[in-house]
């Protein structure tokens, strides 16, 4: 009996669809910026900013999909390992696409960002406590996907999670301070450590000075995780300032900011740690766009379908 059993393919989406292992995805009209991490340490780290050499080094460590041999590695050593990069110009709506592989369960600050300053800066600034403006009048916002559970106390961290600070951001004051919401509070997100992930990211700026028709999407290997648009998810901010998905009402969306004069200047990858135990995170082939980028395309040909003979 011969029969054809059709195999599920998930379809190849965004730029890197056009770009086999993103061989030459940095010459797309949509791409802002792109780096493989292939280069000399001293080359590509000339690209960014913020946490110099001591924090920053290589790794033969790099994702099945990656045409490259090498992965950058981020060490805390008790301060931070950080590369930012400010933008050329000003986005409105701005993709992310990254790999990661945490070595651990990290017990702080580590993932990647996206953010805007006014005025911009060429160094990653202190943000914390901050709810969309310094003491100065400067503006700024922040949406960051990184590690959540036991957040500073040196405890092991148990799934991935947002950190965003923002000029309309819900939730008391901690002690006069405003520290990143987490929106990902009933997605429980795996930080699956110890093993690659391609990261999305999308975050769209609200439209006028009052607005609240911001969004933020984010994706793991492919698959949406949350995608945070007026009137969805469902469900409701908690005392704290954080999102849970579930009962409630429709996403109010996000008011990003409150002036129109900035939007999304500048990215970072981070990994900043000063208590529990120290891990270093490794980052790999990390693409922003202005449109979606998608997980990198390997090159192999989708089965159309099995044959199955007696």
């Amino acid at each position: 009996m011969l029969c054809c059993l059709p195999i599920p393919v998930l379809a190849q989406v965004g730029i890197a669809a056009k770009y086999v292992r993103d061989s030459g995805i940095g010459t797309d009209p949509a791409v802002v910026f792109s780096e493989n991490f292939e280069s000399p340490l001293t080359t590509f780290s000339a690209l960014f900013t913020g946490g110099g050499l001591s924090g920053i080094a290589t790794s033969i460590d790099h994702a099945t999909a990656s045409g490259g041999v090498q992965s950058v590695r981020l060490i805390p050593n008790s301060v931070n390992g950080t590369l930012y990069r400010q933008l050329p110009t000003n986005y409105d709506t701005l993709y992310m696409r990254y790999y990661v592989k945490y070595l651990g369960n990290v017990s702080h600050h580590a993932g990647a960002y996206m953010g805007g300053y006014s005025p911009p800066s060429s160094f990653p600034q202190g943000d914390a406590g901050l709810k969309g403006v310094r003491p100065n009048g400067d503006k700024l916002f922040i949406s960051a996907f990184e590690q959540q559970g036991q957040q500073g106390t040196g405890q092991p961290n148990t799934h991935l999670s947002t950190y965003n600070n923002w000029v309309d951001m819900q939730g008391a004051a901690f002690s006069g301070l405003y520290f990143g919401r987490d929106m990902l509070v009933t997605e429980n997100v795996p930080l699956n450590f110890g093993n690659w992930q391609c990261v999305e990211m999308r975050v769209k700026m609200n439209t006028t000075v009052a607005g609240h028709d911001g969004e933020l999407q984010l994706w793991i290997n492919g698959t949406s995780i949350q995608n945070f648009v007026p009137g969805s998810p469902v469900g409701a901010y908690d005392s704290a300032g954080n999102w849970v998905s579930g009962a409630g009402s429709g996403f109010p969306g996000l008011q990003w900011r409150d002036v129109l004069t900035y939007g999304i200047n500048w990215i970072k990858l981070q990994n900043y740690s000063d208590v529990g135990t120290l891990f270093d995170v490794l980052f790999d082939d990390l693409v922003v766009a202005t449109s979606r980028i998608g997980c990198i395309n390997t090159g192999l040909p989708a089965p159309k379908n099995l044959r199955v003979l007696p």
